[in-house]
């Protein structure tokens, strides 16, 4: 698993994987081709979606004794394999477009002209945009002192990695969650800006594949991922090792 680590560090660029697949060497193209079209149909059913672009643009690969999918956009592999939480350092500077969720219309109303659109679920999201400054920029904020008072403060400006607002924390007791610790910062708030906090692999294309040979009749075999230019790596066709699981608002595609 040493190639998946260093591909969620960030140290392979341009080496993201873009197709998986499992080697059956007594399989026949043929065979091989009725497979592949069963594995894309499941991946696409299990993948996690918002509007399910990513998932619509699965291909079957196939051939003398393999069988698999090949996908174009990158997150899907991270989707599929999880990453770790980490601090977005390369937008500091950069204006983000975000789609956000807009239930009751504040959005909406705040901007008539912004783009829309309407997830399954009748879930309403609008385009906004977010700049994140420079490291180390430093903005000067009017707060509210004792007395009613009107103050000028200098803060951290909103780049990556600044301090930020706690927004949540553990629920007291008795309600805190197995495990955790009553009134301690929740694991999605760390206190840090422009921090993506991580997401659990949902293994949707390697299940697709181990699924489509079941339902074939097929001897499972070795499950390889490969890029364009990189050789092929081989996965564990065993259960993977559980990891820890973390919450994430609109990791879909």
């Amino acid at each position: 698993m040493t190639r998946i680590k260093a591909i969620e560090r960030g140290q392979t660029r341009g080496q993201t994987p873009t197709r998986i697949y499992m080697r059956v060497h007594e399989l026949d193209g043929e065979s091989a081709r009725y497979v592949a079209e069963s594995s894309v149909e499941l991946a696409r059913m299990m993948a996690p979606k918002s509007t399910g672009e990513s998932s619509a643009k699965f291909t079957p690969i196939y051939g003398d004794g393999y069988f698999g999918i090949a996908f174009s956009d990158a997150h899907v592999w991270y989707q599929e394999m999880g990453i770790r939480p980490f601090t977005m350092h390369n937008l500091a500077g950069k204006t983000i477009p975000i789609w956000a969720d807009d239930p009751y219309g504040k959005l909406r109303s705040e901007n008539p002209k912004a783009e829309t659109r309407v997830l399954p679920g009748n879930r309403i999201q609008v385009l906004i945009s977010r700049k994140a400054a420079l490291k180390g920029a430093r903005k000067v904020i009017t707060r509210t002192a004792r007395g009613g008072r009107k103050i000028r403060v200098e803060t951290p400006a909103s780049y990556p990695g600044a301090p930020g607002r706690i927004a949540s924390r553990e629920a007291a007791t008795p309600w805190t969650t197995e495990g955790r610790v009553g009134g301690a910062i929740a694991r999605a708030n760390i206190g840090v800006r422009w921090r993506h906090p991580g997401m659990y692999g949902k293994y949707f294309l390697r299940e697709g594949l181990r699924r489509a040979a079941i339902a074939h009749g097929i001897r499972m075999g070795t499950i390889m991922y490969a890029s364009e230019g990189v050789r092929a790596r081989r996965q564990p066709v065993g259960a993977v090792k559980e990891r820890r699981r973390t919450k994430v608002a609109g990791d879909g595609d």
